[in-house]
């Protein structure tokens, strides 16, 4: 079969995050995507010789009206699709498509792929089919993996009685020649990235001008240096996204996967992630019992939550529970990286009998700030002169998030007009519970410090 000749794509969006998961997902379908966060840049990349077939444009930029963006993409007959978070209802939908031009225009949040189809017919090229649901596999299969933890190294990896018996090491990674159940054939019968981490991580090669080519199953997405875990969630759940995001610090892999944007489960390569060993550190249960539950699951072929259930230790809604608190704990360990690389996928899970949890990121983020970052960190990323401002287009609503009396009273305190120092004399909450409310806020894109001397050309307006 011919396959749909591969487009060019302009991404104009100033969040970083977002505009990468975008770029990716491009990536995935097979066409060559480039990124460009502000509206000079846009105007940059349309120099003589440039060929795009298509680009889409956030309405609000940190320099320039998208609108004229919008302007001169439409002199260079290129076609785009509008996307705002700000700019909302049927005045600036008509707006941006009758008067600048855009061939379609959509509010944020979206369905990233319902946008990237809208994209791809902009720029005459056959959306991609999308993926058919995920389907039932057989009997036996669903009986062996009825209740399979994807949240941690326990369901990836089987336990044996010396596992069981012993403490493993904090940090201690699993080499890539461990044994994986279900890995066996040559494709895997999980979506999950362990069975192929020697091939992976490598960036996808350019595409051919005239077809599309196989692309590896994950796209780079950057360094962690140039960003946050948290901010990666957030684009996620601001593009109500289907997909995986990798996260890896030397040696450690873990991976999440999402649902509409929100987190269903997650995996780490960590031996002390183990389902098992997160049980004893919360006194479920005792080593000893642990062994006996090791033992039970190795002899009878079961899922290690499985033989705690089969044995009286929990039951299935506390089972679901703990896998929550588990991918909790195994997320927030990431919030301190500032190394490492991260990498989208636009795979989705093929299996319709995961244990799947529901996790907002927003209240995530929140909870994860306060638990990890200590009062000497959070008083050097909050300075006592800084100050923050509502953020015009933020991925979440404040509805969504679930925040105390005095924290929201603290939030409206944030209007720009005061300084650090100011909202910690105003909040009944104490020094670190501020400033880990502000740092979450600022994580989450709600709460932003604006610089104080404005480019040349910046502004802010709530008109196309």
């Amino acid at each position: 079969m011919v396959r749909p000749p591969m487009a060019r794509l302009l991404i104009v969006e100033d969040n970083h995050e977002l505009a990468s998961l975008i770029v990716s997902t491009a990536q995935s379908r097979g066409h060559d995507a480039r990124a460009v966060h502000t509206g000079e840049a846009a105007l940059e990349a349309l120099s003589p010789g440039s060929q795009w077939d298509a680009a889409l444009v956030d309405l609000l930029l940190p320099d320039i009206r998208g609108s004229e963006v919008l302007g001169a993409l439409r002199a260079h007959g290129i076609p785009a699709i509008a996307v705002s978070g700000v700019y909302k209802g049927d005045r600036f939908a008509q707006e941006a498509v009758q008067v600048h031009g855009a061939r379609g225009f959509f509010e944020k949040p979206f369905e990233l792929i319902t946008v990237m189809e809208a994209l791809e017919r902009a720029g005459g090229v056959e959306p991609v089919p999308r993926a058919a649901p995920p389907v039932e596999e057989d009997a036996a299969q669903d009986e062996l993996l009825d209740d399979v933890d994807l949240i941690v190294l326990e369901e990836l990896i089987p336990d044996t009685e010396e596992d069981a018996g012993e403490a493993s090491a904090p940090m201690q990674a699993i080499p890539d020649s461990a044994p994986l159940p279900g890995l066996e054939s040559e494709e895997p019968a999980l979506p999950l990235p362990f069975a192929h981490r020697g091939k992976v991580w490598t960036d996808a090669q350019p595409a051919s001008a005239k077809t599309r080519c196989a692309l590896p199953e994950w796209s780079l997405g950057g360094d962690l240096k140039d960003t946050s875990v948290a901010r990666l969630l957030n684009a996620y759940y601001e593009a109500r996204h289907h997909g995986e995001l990798k996260l890896q610090q030397g040696s450690i892999l873990k991976v999440v996967y999402f649902e509409s944007g929100r987190i269903v489960y997650a995996a780490s390569n960590l031996a002390h992630e183990r389902f098992g060993r997160f049980c004893v550190r919360r006194g479920v249960l005792t080593e000893e019992k642990l062994a006996e539950v090791a033992a039970i699951a190795k002899q009878q072929g079961l899922r290690t939550g499985e033989a705690m259930i089969r044995l009286g230790v929990l039951d299935a809604p506390r089972r679901r529970q703990l896998l929550e608190e588990q991918v909790r704990e195994l997320l927030w360990s990431t919030f301190t990286w500032t190394e490492g690389a991260y990498g989208f996928s636009a795979m989705r899970p093929q299996r319709a009998d995961l244990v799947k949890l529901s996790v907002f990121p927003g209240d995530l983020v929140l909870e994860g700030v306060e638990k990890t970052e200590t009062l000497v960190a959070l008083r050097q990323r909050m300075g006592q002169g800084r100050r923050l401002f509502p953020t015009a287009d933020p991925p979440y609503g404040l509805h969504e998030l679930k925040l105390q009396g005095p924290q929201a009273l603290l939030l409206a305190y944030a209007d720009g007009s005061k300084t650090v120092e100011d909202l910690l004399a105003l909040t009944d909450l104490s020094e670190r519970q501020a400033l880990a409310t502000l740092r979450g806020l600022e994580l989450l894109g709600v709460l932003e410090e604006r610089p104080e001397t404005p480019s040349r050309r910046h502004r802010i307006s709530f008109g196309l």
